[in-house]
């Protein structure tokens, strides 16, 4: 009588109504060697890569790391004068076929606008 009423003075008002009680299993042994064994591996990995990385940051150039500066002030005024060249190209181009259409309907209606 008195396990069962410590029991239910520490779970409280319907405390452990509906939960499923799991048990702790231990881990098995294939488990811990399948784990091991990767462990084992990417420690392996890991012991090639080091020191190939480390020869590969030793041996880049400084002048790699620098960047170009790819807007400059000269190349910035010609593409801005071939901008205006080609802005005026398309200009005329829509005038041309605001004109031809134009043309086109007084052909068809027969009088000018």
């Amino acid at each position: 009588m008195g396990k069962s009423s410590l029991r239910m003075k520490t779970q409280g008002k319907n405390g452990g109504v509906g939960k499923k009680v799991q048990k702790k299993r231990p881990i098995s042994t294939a488990e811990r060697k399948r784990t091991k064994l990767q462990v084992e591996k990417l420690n392996k990995s890991s012991e090639i890569m080091i020191p190939t990385l480390l020869r590969e940051t030793a041996t880049q150039e400084p002048t790699k790391k620098r960047a170009k500066s790819t807007l400059k002030a000269e190349e910035l005024v010609k593409d801005q004068a071939k901008d205006c060249k080609v802005r005026e190209q398309i200009q005329t181009e829509k005038s041309k076929t605001n004109d031809s259409m134009l043309e086109q309907i007084e052909m068809i209606s027969g009088f000018s606008l």
